[in-house]
């Protein structure tokens, strides 16, 4: 009978693994195409760690070789191309058709479920910060996802590490509020390296994913004020996640996401004050920028994200003291307002 427990195993270590090996000798991953950690993290819905790990194992197999910095590559200069590829022409790894065993999906969709669990709840916590002070019920926290209060602590710890809370002296957790100071910091911290990030991912940029997110942003912006939260975190991951973090230098992603996860409240705030202005002036942006990276102007798409983030910070610390508590909306009850 297997097992349903959900436990910490490194076997999703060894299932992204399989799934690699078994697609690399059917010939589905062609020789020269290469393989980014973020690209197979992304089609599995698993996080770097392991898949970096996968990845190690299969260049200590020779069946992939380290491209120093840019990923692992599919060694030879044959023309085994596989499905969903033609010619002699090297396909990127997004576009490849590649065999899924259903048995090691599972294995991940199992193994992951802290990983989304946390997720959220880091989302959650990121998304009251600009409204107030809040304190965390553990015991609320626990409910509210549904796991034991060991675990409910774990998350904590690990949210706290991120700096989104803060345990107080008397092992209660706090989070919020929100500075002026603290804004500043974030945004000196993503002013200086996002535009780097974003010259650097442009060099691997997937055109599919642009295009999708261009039309996603044509699209809000015919509809201002119907945009949702959900739109606006949308649009927000499409540019400054999935585009800005695509970066091959991991220490200077991990900073860039330390600021980025305090201020994903400001971006909530504009909807949930019903500020359609800046809603758009945000869109409109982010398509400028868009356009120049499918130009192939990464410098210039720099700038363009330069100016864009500076003014956020501005709109931001303009808006900061007329924000309360009763613009959150749908705050979960483990948010006590202080």
């Amino acid at each position: 009978m297997r097992s349903r427990m959900k436990t910490e195993p490194p076997r999703i270590n060894d299932a992204v693994y399989k799934i690699l090996k078994t697609n690399i000798e059917q010939g589905n991953i062609p020789c020269g195409v290469r393989v980014r950690e973020t690209d197979v993290a992304r089609l599995l819905d698993v996080g770097r760690v392991p898949v970096r790990a996968a990845l190690a194992r299969l260049a200590d197999e020779n069946l992939l070789e380290n491209a120093t910095g840019q990923g692992y590559l599919r060694p030879g200069t044959g023309t085994n191309v596989g499905a969903g590829t033609s010619g002699d022409t090297i396909p990127k790894f997004a576009d490849l058709e590649l065999s899924l065993d259903p048995d090691l999906l599972e294995i991940l969709g199992n193994r992951n479920w802290r990983m989304r669990i946390f997720d959220e709840a880091e989302l959650t916590v990121a998304s009251a910060l600009v409204f107030g002070a809040y304190r965390i019920s553990e015991a609320r926290f626990a409910g509210h996802y549904g796991v034991s209060r060991t675990i409910a602590r774990e998350f904590l710890s690990r949210i706290e590490r991120v700096g989104l809370v803060t345990q107080l002296p008397n092992g209660r957790w706090q989070a919020g509020p929100m500075t002026g100071k603290d804004i500043r910091d974030h945004y000196a911290m993503r002013c200086a390296l996002e535009p780097l990030a974003l010259a650097d991912a442009a060099a691997h940029l997937n055109k599919t994913a642009l295009a999708k997110m261009i039309t996603r942003l044509e699209n809000a912006r015919g509809r201002i004020e119907q945009v949702t939260t959900e739109d606006i975190l949308q649009l927000e991951k499409d540019l400054h996640v999935d585009i800005v973090l695509n970066s091959e230098n991991r220490p200077m992603v991990d900073a860039i996401r330390r600021s980025q996860l305090p201020l994903i409240s400001t971006h909530i705030s504009f909807v949930a004050t019903q500020s359609y202005e800046i809603v758009e002036s945000t869109i409109d942006e982010h398509l400028a920028i868009a356009f120049e990276l499918k130009a192939n102007r990464a410098d210039r798409a720099a700038t363009l994200l330069s100016q864009h983030l500076a003014r956020a910070q501005e709109t931001t610390l303009r808006r900061l003291s007329d924000l309360r508590d009763h613009h959150l909306k749908n705050r979960p009850d483990f948010l006590v307002p202080l």
